[in-house]
This record gives C-alpha cells, structure tokens and sequence, in this order.
C-alpha cells in the first residue's frame, strides 16, 4: 500500500498527526486517574446539572484534571526533548493552545451516568450475590463505586473530528454495587459499566444456537438466554472452578437457565473441533482487556474465519484496532508522508512486534492512497477492523 505524497496528503498526514497526540495524552491522563481511583467526593452533582450538562462536565474536568492540563502543556512546550513524539504537538500548538485542547479532549470523553443505569438492568434484576463465596483460589462477591468515582467507559462509533477516542471514562452521581469475581485476592472479572456497554451490540446480534467463549459472571449468557429469538447458549470455559460456583451461586437465578449449557474446555481446541453451521452465531470473550486481547485474538480470530454459517464477534474488537492498529497506521504516516521516523512508545515486546508485522503486511498491500480522505477512510473502525482481519487470517499469532 502507498500513500502519494502531495500537499492534499500533507495537510492530512499533519491534521492526523496532531489529533493523534492530543487524543493520546489525554487518555493517558483520564486512564491515569482511573487506575488511582480518583474520587471527586465534594461535588453537588444535583446543583451543577441545573446549570446543563455541559457545565456539569466542564466543572468535573476543571476540578479533576485542571493542574494536570497545566502541566502537561507546559512540558510538551517547554521540555519537548523529555516528551517525545508527543512533544511533536508544540510543532503545532502553542502551550495555551495545546492546554485549551487538552482539557477539550478530556472532557469529551467523561460522561455522568445514574445508578439506575446498572440496577434497572435486566440481570441484576435477577441476579443476587450475597457475602462472599469462596471456591478454591475464587471468591466472589460485591464491590461499589461511589459517586463520583471515576471508571472507565465503553464507546463506539468513529468521528473524523476525533478518530482516535480510543478510551473514555465517567463516573456515577450515586452509590452503585455491582458483583465481582476475585482470583487470589485480585479482580478476575467484575460486571461494571463497560463490561455491559461492551456487550450492547453482540446481544442484539445473538440469535438461534449460540456459542460463547468464557463464562465470567455469566452476563452475556443471561442476556443472550432472555431472547426469544435465542434457542439455546453454549458457554466454553477452561476453568472448572468458575463452572462450579456460576452453577451453585448464579445460574439458580436465571429465569431461562435450561437454555444454558456449559462445556468445560479450552476455546481454541473447541472451535478447532467445530463444524461450520451448527451454531447460529459465536461471540469470543475470554481475555481481560487490551493488554492481553491482541495476542489471543490473533490465535482465536483466523480459527473462526472458516466458518460461512456461523457468524461471529470478538468482544471488544474496535478497541484492539484502535490501541494497537491505528497507532500502526500513524507511524506509518507520520514516516511516509511527514518524514517524521516515529515508534510510539509503551508496547510490550510481543505486541509491539504484532504491531510491526502489521505494517509489513500494509506495506505488502496493494493500494494506493491518492487522497487525505483515502488516509482518513482506511483509519474508519469497520475499514481498520476489515483489514486487521485479513492480517490475523494470513499471519495469526507467531510471537
């Protein structure tokens, strides 16, 4: 694939670039607070909402990440050798200017939500964890946020106003409890906000005989089941103990539980085995996040591929494109079109290499990008995610 270097492509390259490093700077600070838990507990959410929304949020922003906004500018101003590539926005921006986008860019992506959002859900309308039960090296049991804990979000959708959202936060104006499942002590799988909102869609999708791979807290099982449309669903999961406490502690609470049926095993040896066409629809979930769902989406994903009869999803798969793939694109970019030699830092080892292999295989591609609009269309979630695909399938997972 090639990108023809024209001033159309400059301009675009240069845009692309700039909103890039905005977008990761800010996420970096908004996913920073939110590894710390950060808790506004002095806020009066009600009398800040009677002035809009947009003040509401406008005041979370100023109060949470105002010093922090400060700070950042000044540094990607003053001390750009210490901040590179992100520095690279002082190329555009001055340290007002870049502080003005910033806090911008922050704000856009926190939204306020109301407990009822969580505890009108089907599920837990169901669904009852009490105490604690322990299993093994398991123990599941309820946690909270409380309001104006900061969490992260689930979004989806592309804007080229800002195509790189690839993380968002928001926080709760009341107490929420919700249940969680801890291995050895640490989170395994909690049913929090973005676990739901991550799931929106692959619900809507299910339908006849359905497969899933991991079972949690049995959420997408219990969601998928309540359909009516939704004959029977298959869960595959490696972990014998997570069976046996979902069946003695959660299943019981499904009104449709005969509808489940649970496989002990490993999902890649079970859709190796599996004829196309005896399940409806597949949705895979069995990684905790980003940091761990690139590599096994690479050995999953091309298994799947056979398959004409079953359709399939893969949970959160816009967001592996968008924390390792787009990334790729920009490097590729930035070096062809701004002859800015860039390697973002922050990858581990053996996703940074999926990374590289990615862009060998662009490179490999046939196309040409005549167009900024060509750059920002191969960018676009369901262009990027079609192409990442097509790689899985033809590479998979070497690492």
């Amino acid at each position: 694939m090639e990108i023809r270097k024209n001033t159309d492509t400059r301009i675009m390259a240069g845009e692309l670039w700039k909103k890039f490093l905005l977008s990761a700077v800010a996420e970096d600070m908004l996913m920073g607070e939110v590894a710390d838990h950060l808790y506004l507990s002095d806020m009066d959410f009600k009398s800040l909402s009677q002035k809009g929304e947009d003040y509401l949020i406008s005041s979370v922003t100023e109060t949470a990440f105002g010093d922090l906004v400060d700070e950042a500018a000044y540094n990607l101003s003053e001390r750009a050798g210490d901040y590179r590539p992100w520095s690279d926005l002082s190329r555009y921006m001055g340290e007002e200017e870049i502080g003005d986008a910033l806090f911008d860019r922050i704000s856009s992506r926190i939204t306020r939500h109301s407990p009822e959002e969580i505890m009108n859900n089907p599920y837990f309308r169901h669904v009852r964890v009490e105490g604690k039960t322990m299993a093994h090296h398991l123990a599941l049991t309820v946690n909270d946020y409380l309001p104006g804990e900061f969490v992260q979000t689930y979004h989806e959708g592309f804007s080229e106003e800002d195509p790189f959202r690839a993380q968002t936060a928001g926080f709760f104006d009341g107490k929420v409890t919700f249940p969680v499942l801890l291995e050895n002590g640490e989170v395994w799988m909690s049913l929090v906000l973005s676990e739901i909102e991550s799931m929106r869609e692959p619900i809507r999708r299910a339908r006849g005989r359905v497969i899933t791979y991991g079972l949690g807290l049995g959420y997408y099982a219990f969601m998928a089941s309540e359909k009516n449309e939704v004959e029977s669903v298959t869960v595959v999961e490696l972990n014998p103990h997570v069976i046996a406490l979902f069946k003695e502690k959660i299943l019981p609470w499904f009104p449709h539980g005969d509808k489940i049926h649970i496989v002990s095993g490993d999902a890649l040896s079970y859709v190796d085995a599996q004829e196309d066409g005896v399940f409806d629809y597949g949705f895979s979930d069995f990684w905790a996040g980003i940091h761990d769902g690139l590599l096994l989406y690479m050995d999953f994903m091309p298994r799947t591929a056979r398959f004409r009869k079953t359709l399939h999803d893969y949970w959160i798969e816009n967001y592996v494109a968008e924390y390792y793939f787009r990334p790729a694109l920009m490097e590729m970019m930035a070096g062809e079109v701004l002859g800015r030699t860039v390697r973002i830092p922050g990858y581990p080892r053996k996703e940074r290499k999926v990374m590289d292999r990615f862009l060998r295989f662009l490179a490999r591609e046939p196309g040409v990008l005549e167009r900024g609009q060509d750059m920002m269309a191969l960018l676009e979630t369901k262009n990027l995610v079609s192409m990442m695909r097509r790689f899985a399938v033809k590479e998979g997972n070497h690492n």
